[in-house]
C-alpha cells in the first residue's frame, strides 16, 4: 500500500493512495474537510503520473466526471479503469 496525506493548517484534510490485489492497483481517497479544487486536481495528476500499472477505482459522490477528465474510463457504472 502507498498513501499520501494532505495537511492544511496542521490538520489532515485528505488521504489518497492505492493497494494491490490480483496484480491490479485499487485507488482510494477520502476527504476529511474542504480542499480547494486546484489542490485536488494538482495532487491527483501527480499521483496518476506515478501509477504505471493497471488500476481501478469506484466513483462516489458524483466524482465520475472528474475521473474521466484525469483519463480514467468507466468499466461498469461507477467502476473506472486507469488507461496506461
Amino acid at each position: 500500500m502507498r498513501a499520501w496525506v494532505l495537511e492544511i493548517e496542521g490538520e489532515i484534510a485528505g488521504i489518497a493512495g492505492y493497494y494491490f490485489t490480483g496484480g491490479t492497483a485499487v485507488v482510494f481517497s477520502e476527504m476529511r474537510r474542504a480542499i480547494p479544487a486546484a489542490v485536488i486536481w494538482r495532487e491527483s495528476i501527480e499521483m496518476m503520473r506515478k501509477i504505471k500499472f493497471p488500476a481501478i477505482c469506484v466513483a462516489q459522490d458524483g466524482s465520475g466526471r472528474f475521473l474521466e477528465r484525469l483519463g480514467w474510463v468507466t468499466e461498469d457504472g461507477e467502476v473506472y479503469k486507469w488507461r496506461l
